[in-house]
């Protein structure tokens, strides 16, 4: 019965490596009552004998009826913490292996009920510190990504200390988000030089405080290393303080400006730089982000034999949807900007800001008259990007259209979103084309 549970169901074994797991999809009525599961869990059964593994997970198959069944959220999530806990499991399987072995007039197994009689009722756990270790052994970042998941974790054992992980709550976790929301973002004077004692003990302009993605992030990586590595992965852990764990913070965020402040930030930006006249025209008329235009070469400028229309191409980004082509505006083109960056080869067109990413913040903040606007949110170089959207959006432009310009995945059409590709360029004309001041 269990061979064919495992062979013909959705699979409830996965062989990664040479170790099986222990897989389970969620049922998606069960997710619809208690929105907080996950999609599919998984926990190590730290063996590579199929014949073992299907044992251990044998007695499971009550509770998936059970799950399949429970209409009640508290009993799903109860359900799903003894579906994953394998303490039994392995205890019995142990005693089971050494049941036939003697040592003298002693069975080994008696002294395993004996050791376990005396060992202590809480098992320790690693700190906070070592597990991290492991953690990151086990992740295998690229360096860029671990160098900011390292600043994450300074940032959370500041706040919680290098406890055990055993003895981290839930409410410890609450308490770290909530000292992180208050911090000030570090690329900013007089913070880039100051410690965390330091930075903890300001009260912190919202202006200048960190985003709520930023809080989200830390969040997100609490739930990876307790959650998936010390509860699913090692088995440390039987539950993860991170369940259920929620904390909404929402910063200030960017202002659109309108036309009048964009005309006069152009008309100011030519008192500086040259280069940077030339890259913020470039963002005002195209709404592509500081690093995007940063990273942009001589070769990226092409021209489409199509429509006769100059564009660039942004080959990098976080997403599959920032890559993408952009047309050039009339108003670039007309200012002379294919002059400008004339026949140089494969080089950078804006080296200083490949290199400072914070001059073109600086720059622009010198450009403005004031912080925020009458409803609060900021005004950073990143508004002209959301000045962009927002005009492209009143003009009437299809949101399809104006993600493929700006480089968001394409959402909002259910499953025909998956059958949507890239459009010509001939299609984005109207997206560019709109913005006018």
């Amino acid at each position: 019965m269990v061979q064919k549970l495992v062979r013909n169901r959705k699979s409830y074994l996965l062989l990664r490596g040479r170790t099986y797991y222990f897989r389970y999809s969620i049922p998606s009525q069960a997710r619809t009552l208690c929105p907080s599961l996950p999609v599919e869990v998984k926990r190590s059964l730290r063996t590579d004998s199929y014949s073992e593994a299907v044992a251990l997970i044998s007695p499971k198959l009550e509770i998936v009826k059970l799950l399949q069944r429970c209409t009640d959220p508290k009993l799903l999530k109860r359900l799903i913490v003894l579906l994953l806990d394998f303490s039994v499991e392995f205890k019995g399987w142990f005693k089971e292996k050494l049941s036939g072995l003697q040592v003298g007039r002693e069975s080994v197994s008696s002294r395993v009920v004996s050791v376990s009689k005396a060992a202590p009722k809480k098992a320790s756990t690693p700190k906070f510190s070592e597990a991290w270790k492991r953690f990151v052994k086990w992740k295998s970042w690229n360096p860029k990504v671990m160098a900011g998941n390292q600043r994450i974790f300074d940032n959370l054992v500041f706040c919680i200390g290098d406890k055990p992980v055993g003895d981290i709550s839930k409410p410890m976790l609450r308490n770290a988000l909530a000292v992180v929301s208050k911090l000030p973002q570090r690329n900013k004077r007089p913070y880039k030089y100051m410690s965390m004692p330091e930075l903890v003990k300001l009260r912190v302009p919202d202006r200048n405080r960190v985003s709520s993605k930023y809080v989200k992030e830390h969040l997100k990586l609490c739930q990876s290393l307790f959650n998936r590595y010390l509860v699913q992965e090692v088995d440390v852990l039987k539950e993860s303080p991170t369940q259920s764990l929620k904390f909404e913070y929402e910063a200030p965020r960017f202002a659109s400006l309108n036309d009048t402040e964009v005309r006069s930030v152009i008309s100011k930006s030519k008192d500086k730089p040259e280069w940077f006249q030339w890259f913020l025209l470039l963002a005002v008329y195209s709404g592509a982000r500081r690093s995007e235009i940063a990273g942009l070469r001589r070769t990226d400028i092409k021209l489409c034999p199509d429509t006769g229309r100059y564009y660039f191409v942004i080959h990098d980004g976080k997403t599959k949807a920032a890559r993408r082509s952009v047309p050039l505006h009339h108003n670039v083109i007309e200012a002379g900007f294919l002059d400008w960056i004339g026949d140089s080869q494969d080089a950078l067109l804006f080296p200083t800001a490949h290199k400072t990413p914070n001059r073109v913040t600086d720059l622009f903040g010198s450009l403005v008259d004031r912080k925020t606007n009458d409803e609060g949110e900021r005004i950073v170089f990143h508004s002209v990007r959301h000045t962009f959207i927002t005009k492209a959006r009143s003009a009437g432009i299809e949101v399809v259209l104006v993600q493929q310009v700006v480089g968001h995945e394409k959402t909002g059409a259910g499953i025909t979103d998956r059958y949507t590709h890239s459009f010509q360029l001939r299609q984005l004309l109207p997206v560019v084309d709109s913005i006018l001041f």
